[in-house]
């Protein structure tokens, strides 16, 4: 086998879009300082040097970060402005932040979950804010003789960093109480499903860690980093013991399709945990640490109608002994022309987003 992987390089595939980071949580945020009153309007025929170039000795491209926008009217231009700023600015971090997402666990009484359904999503429905920048500036207004509205924002950068330092502090604070109370815990298996959700917060502090570094120049210490090596540590003196157990209702199953469905889980779900370093044996009774993988189809009757339907349910326990560590559901209903069709499907569904789910929860990413 290769080099091990880090728990959130595992499973990674190209980079991730700067837009999905900022879906996710990022912290750039439109606020707007003097909008009102900001910049100087002129109306004349002779262009101000800042429309053909962003810096100027006034606002220098070392100390800001600016951009210019136009527009019919004065809000329009300013829109316009943040939004090539923000444009700018993604553009640039994405050169140097690569796969980085955020995570859907949650944690309750000392259970992680995770939990993946079926359902259908309205795009023509799905918007997103402007990007926040933190500490954005209207700085300077200009009206062309065509009537067309210039403007020209800017960021200070050094001000902007110390604002999301201030947030990395708070991040560093959480993830210390995380990583104190894993700590704490007697068993390794324990300790590493406690710290897992330590890499939410951590990938956050990472990204912004990116900006400080575009906007100052300076690095700083990857807590994310410390988080995946500890993790990878955890994972490999842990054994796990994996139970797949398949069934059905109404005999949809034939037992040749039954020992087809486990044989295919068990080597996806062994090949997933042996991959994030843990030990996996095909014995549950390994250890006090077990696996427990269940999966059922269900027929969906359909009166009259042309199409076989079925609904598979799979669910995942990691225990320590009777306690659950971590927890992931999935559950769908797949169509197709005949139901030997839909018990297919329904697998193969189960073996790419279920077991593709629990692995990028792992990872700390959003399961879709």
């Amino acid at each position: 086998m290769g080099e091990r992987m880090s728990i959130v390089e595992r499973g990674r595939m190209g980079k991730v879009s700067m837009p999905a980071i900022l879906a996710a949580g990022l912290v750039l945020a439109v606020v707007l300082f003097g909008v009102g009153c900001a910049g100087s309007g002129r109306i004349d025929g002779k262009t101000p040097g800042w429309v053909n170039s962003l810096y100027d000795s006034r606002y220098d491209e070392k100390t800001f970060l600016c951009a210019v926008g136009t527009g019919s009217t004065r809000e329009n231009a300013v829109n316009a402005a943040f939004s090539s700023l923000s444009q700018v600015f993604n553009a640039r971090v994405e050169s140097t932040v690569s796969h980085y997402t955020t995570s859907t666990a949650s944690s309750t009484g000392g259970e992680v979950t995770f939990t993946d359904s079926d359902s259908l999503v309205d795009q023509g429905s799905l918007t997103t804010e402007t990007d926040r920048i933190v500490g954005g500036q209207v700085v300077n207004t200009w009206v062309a003789p065509d009537s067309i509205v210039w403007v020209r924002v800017a960021i200070d950068r050094k001000k902007t960093a110390q604002l999301y330092e201030k947030d990395m502090a708070a991040i560093e604070q959480e993830v210390g109480r995380i990583r104190m109370a894993a700590v704490r815990e007697e068993s390794a298996v324990v300790r590493f499903f406690s710290l897992l959700p330590a890499l939410k917060p951590a990938l956050r502090h990472q990204q912004m860690s990116e900006q400080v570094r575009l906007l100052t120049g300076t690095s700083k210490t990857s807590l994310l980093q410390a988080i995946e090596r500890e993790l990878d540590v955890l994972a490999q003196g842990i054994t796990l013991g994996l139970d797949v157990r398949v069934a059905s209702t109404g005999d949809v199953l034939a037992e040749q399709q039954i020992t087809s469905a486990k044989s295919q889980l068990s080597s996806a779900f062994g090949s997933l945990f042996t991959d994030y370093g843990f030990e996996v044996s095909d014995s549950p009774e390994a250890g006090n640490t077990s696996v427990l993988v269940e999966y059922t189809v269900l027929p969906v009757p359909q009166a009259n109608g042309p199409y076989a339907n079925v609904r598979y349910t799979l669910s995942v326990q990691v225990k320590d002994g009777r306690q659950v560590l971590a927890s992931y559901q999935k559950e769908q209903r797949e169509t197709a022309m005949t139901m030997e069709d839909a018990i297919q499907r329904a697998l193969r569904s189960a073996l790419h987003e279920a077991v593709g789910g629990l692995g990028l929860a792992l990872q700390g990413s959003e399961a879709k």
